[in-house]
């Protein structure tokens, strides 16, 4: 009969050898800004909302802010122009430290997105060094694994602003995405429109960093079909606009600090959202 091997021996792990000292505090988020995610199908008022959070400057990769004006005063929106490409919106981030603003709006994520996109085939090597026209380009996955990496990115420049004590909204458009439902027959979920697979997933990613994601829909829609067998039926319901903060099967939406799963947005000047999110805060909603 065979002896098994006996294993080698492992070394027990070594302490880590550092100087500093640790001690245990309060965690105090106070002084910090909000990290929002606020997403939406086009024409529901994302860009309105966020022009009435406190005192907002707007990263216009969406041009669709031109010739708005704020419900309340008026006022046309302040933004930065000459966004044109991926390194221009980080350095917009960056220059935002500096700049009077309380709230920074990236509008859209979703078009962020496609920048970091062209920003990888422009600066990121195929295989033999070539250049290459897509993602596929770079073989399976490697490409939408460099999307990944580089939209981590502007969440760090993100956090420097968030941790200057600012606010910061990213608006996305929607997308109905197919969920694999062990239990069941899978079904749609309505999230923000950003890349999506089960290894690289920049939905995820900034999904998991934001405190609010929140979803702009109208209050309540029900599908009315003569046979229940109908593959289609005759769509009604309330026209009046809220915002959710609560996920439900068929959408994504959290909030760290609300406790309101639906908030009025009745109006296009009802900034309930904006009242409840910083009451309280030592933030101040200013109309500008």
């Amino acid at each position: 009969m065979a002896l098994r091997p006996i294993p080698p021996k492992q070394d027990s792990p070594r302490p880590v050898a550092t100087n500093k000292q640790f001690t245990i505090e309060q965690w105090d988020g106070s002084k910090s800004g909000e990290k929002i995610l606020l997403y939406a199908e086009t024409g529901m008022g994302k860009t309105t909302l966020a022009s009435m959070a406190p005192d907002p400057v707007f990263i216009g990769l969406d041009d669709g802010g031109r010739k708005l004006r704020h419900p309340k005063t008026r006022e046309l929106l302040r933004h930065i122009p000459g966004v044109n490409t991926f390194e221009d919106a980080r350095g917009a981030l960056t220059a935002c430290l500096t700049l009077d603003c309380k709230t920074v709006v990236i509008d859209t994520g979703t078009l962020l997105e496609s920048l970091g996109e062209q920003h990888v085939l422009k600066t990121v090597p195929g295989p033999q060094n070539t250049l290459v026209k897509n993602l596929e380009g770079y073989g399976y996955g490697k490409g939408y694994k460099h999307l990944y990496d580089t939209m981590r990115l502007p969440l760090l420049d993100c956090d420097k602003l968030i941790e200057a004590g600012k606010n910061v909204i990213v608006i996305c458009q929607s997308i109905n995405n197919k969920i694999a439902n062990p239990a069941g027959e899978d079904y749609l979920c309505n999230e923000p429109r950003l890349y999506h697979s089960r290894q690289y997933s920049v939905l995820l990613m900034w999904c998991e960093w934001a405190d609010h994601i929140l979803r702009i829909d109208y209050q309540g829609t029900w599908v009315n079909k003569k046979n229940k067998q109908d593959a289609y039926g005759k769509v009604t319901g309330d026209t009046t606009r809220v915002v959710q903060t609560k996920e439900e099967t068929y959408f994504k939406a959290k909030s760290r600090t609300l406790d309101e799963p639906v908030i009025s947005f009745a109006t296009k000047d009802d900034d309930s959202l904006w009242q409840l999110l910083f009451k309280g805060n030592k933030h101040e909603i200013q109309n500008r």
